[in-house]
């Protein structure tokens, strides 16, 4: 089966660290969370064939997306990076944004699977565990090499 459009977004966007969906959710359409090279994702396939993606690293911004069958790519609420201190209600109002920002992924259930029960042996530069929601085990697989870019 040829990857699906939305896998190939997916892959496309995080070409840069070589990580792409696993190949049953893809199949399966099964929602699920992964992690690898700083990267914890987590995915849910939307009834029309869409794919929500929320990143986070502990290096980056947080990434929140949607990818559709037909190749756009819609963009979620993004809470501001930073705020000017100096500016009056300045600090609440970044507070407030964040505190909304996180019920939203609470609401989405958009948050990934901690990896606090990964495998012990997991190494997050050359491997990367997965997990679909309605299985509880981590599956590991062994990264490719990071592309020249």
């Amino acid at each position: 089966m040829e990857l699906t459009t939305v896998a190939q977004s997916f892959a496309a966007y995080f070409r840069p660290w070589a990580l792409t969906l696993p190949r049953v959710a893809v199949d399966t359409r099964a929602d699920g969370t992964l992690h690898g090279r700083g990267w914890s994702i987590r995915w849910r396939w939307q009834p029309d064939g869409a794919l929500e993606v929320y990143a986070t690293n502990r290096m980056t911004n947080d990434r929140w997306q949607t990818l559709h069958p037909d190749g756009r790519t819609e963009p979620g609420p993004a809470p501001p990076e930073m705020y000017a201190d100096d500016e009056p209600g300045a600090r609440q109002a970044y507070r407030a944004a964040w505190k909304a920002y996180r019920a939203t992924l609470d609401e989405r259930a958009l948050h990934p699977r901690p990896s606090g029960d990964a495998p012990k042996k997991w190494d997050p530069e050359n491997q990367l565990i997965w997990s679909l929601d309605e299985a509880t085990a981590w599956e590991v697989e062994r990264l490719p090499p990071r592309p020249d870019i």
